[in-house]
């Protein structure tokens, strides 16, 4: 009776590299590639670790962005208050035709 032994079957680094580029453009889940690839999941995942460091040094696919809501806001340059509570704040940039529409449409006191 013969017994069944697994055995494991190395990869270069190369065939690493053109395995990953394979999967990243693959558009399919890491368990549907894996499967499609003859790896093992933890394979590919543990592949996609090990490359994320030298993603880092190489440049990785995300492009930085300034994080516009941290900015503080203007101040507002003119402010219109109702007696009953009611606000109106105009920036700078405001179209006048725009506030002179908004100011016809609201209640007058």
């Amino acid at each position: 009776m013969q017994t069944l032994s697994s055995v494991r079957k190395h990869s270069t680094p190369a065939q690493r590299n053109q395995i990953l580029r394979r999967y990243q453009r693959s558009q399919l889940t890491q368990k549907e590639f894996a499967a499609q690839a003859g790896l093992g999941v933890s394979t590919l995942q543990s592949w996609l670790r090990q490359a994320a460091p030298a993603q880092e040094d190489g440049g990785s696919g995300f492009l930085p962005a300034p994080n516009l809501l941290a900015t503080t806001p203007s101040a507002p340059t003119y402010r219109i208050e109702w007696p009953g509570g009611l606000t109106l704040e105009v920036r700078p940039g405001f179209a006048r035709e725009d506030l002179v529409a908004l100011l016809a449409a609201l209640p007058v006191v």
